[in-house]
């Protein structure tokens, strides 16, 4: 906004002095309706900016920016939920049969994160322990904790029964971040679908559910319109199930004549080492694990045939809280075939 609520409070007290030659009185009524007043002014105008920034897709957020995807027949790629094992055990072998029903609800010590049971389990009688396998109750990497972080039921609760996360729940991933979805938005009006071309084959491939990105490769050693699409997910190929719907919808909407096959994208494992400086006062294993995690969320945005570079992941190191500077050593930028996708492998971090 061009002004601020102290600025606009200032003009309107300069004109009522200009006026009427009388200050306004800061416990008066003309004061206190002047503050009122500015407050509103200040309200609208900041308003009237989030407006402005909502037109273009090239400055919309959230919602806003879902809709200028939907007009582009592109929809944000939803992340996914983490998975793992929750241990129900007792301190001694139960006389009774215990089910723990589907839908049972466990949970972090402070309550924050929610994990599901994906199927009911029982625990015979004269049994100690069982294992129940949970999902995460929504989408993100926050949901991706180590063991001994799922401490608590909430379904219900009984004497001498403990509840603990032996294995690291793992695959939990955030949703499509606006600047990814915007530049897949910018992609749609540069390469422009006529029926027949690449982008035509993409938009179809991309509007599978499960599919974050593909790349069409024309085959110009073989037959002519002859092409092959490779798809990929979310940091790893497509699943069977997501290959045969891309198959299935690309057969649906080929153009007659075409020779359209479909693959998976070739993983190609980049295994990263960096160095960083951790600012003062933070905790550095935190710091660590943040920086790990942002690096694998990029991993995790990456396209087919996208490359990968250092200077990229230094400004997201960067942009990390607690991260006060980083090295690379060694490293070198790694270049993805047409058809490859980079994946993250190990990941190796120590401290400047």
């Amino acid at each position: 906004m061009a002004y601020s609520y102290d600025e606009i409070l200032e003009r309107m007290e300069n004109k009522y002095l200009e006026l009427t030659g009388h200050e306004a009185s800061e416990c008066g009524d003309i004061g206190i309706r002047l503050k009122i007043l500015a407050g509103e002014i200040y309200s609208m105008g900041s308003n009237i900016d989030w407006l402005k920034r909502q037109m273009f897709f090239t400055t919309a957020t959230g919602e806003q920016l879902d809709m200028f995807a939907a007009q582009r027949g592109l929809t944000r790629i939803r992340g996914n939920k983490a998975r793992g094992d929750i241990i129900v055990s007792f301190d001694s072998p139960i006389d009774y049969e215990m089910v723990i029903p589907e839908g049972t609800v466990f949970t972090t010590p402070d309550g924050s994160l929610n994990y599901i049971v994906e199927k009911q389990v029982l625990i015979s009688r004269g049994g100690e322990r069982v294992i129940c396998p949970a999902v995460a109750e929504h989408t993100g990497r926050k949901y991706n904790v180590n063991p001994g972080n799922i401490t608590t039921v909430v379904t219900y609760f009984t004497v001498g029964m403990y509840i603990d996360n032996t294995s690291t729940f793992t695959g939990g991933t955030d949703d499509e971040s606006d600047e990814h979805l915007r530049e897949r938005i910018a992609a749609s009006y540069r390469n422009i679908s006529n029926g027949a071309n690449a982008a035509y084959y993409r938009s179809i491939a991309e509007n599978v559910e499960g599919v974050q990105s593909a790349a069409v490769i024309e085959n110009s050693d073989s037959q002519v319109n002859s092409v092959s699409i490779a798809v990929g997910g979310r940091g790893n190929v497509c699943t069977d199930e997501c290959l045969s719907a891309v198959k299935e919808a690309i057969n649906a909407g080929r153009c007659a004549g075409h020779n359209v096959t479909v693959k998976n994208a070739e993983l190609i494992t980049y295994n990263l080492s960096f160095k960083i400086a951790v600012k003062a006062g933070h905790d550095s294993a935190q710091v660590t694990e943040k920086a790990k995690d942002s690096v694998r969320n990029y991993f995790n945005s990456l396209s087919v045939g996208q490359d990968v570079f250092l200077a990229e992941i230094g400004r997201i190191l960067m942009n990390t809280d607690g991260v006060e500077n980083y090295s690379f050593g060694n490293m070198q930028d790694k270049k993805a075939t047409a058809s490859g996708l980079i994946v993250l492998g190990a990941v190796t971090v120590s401290n400047m």
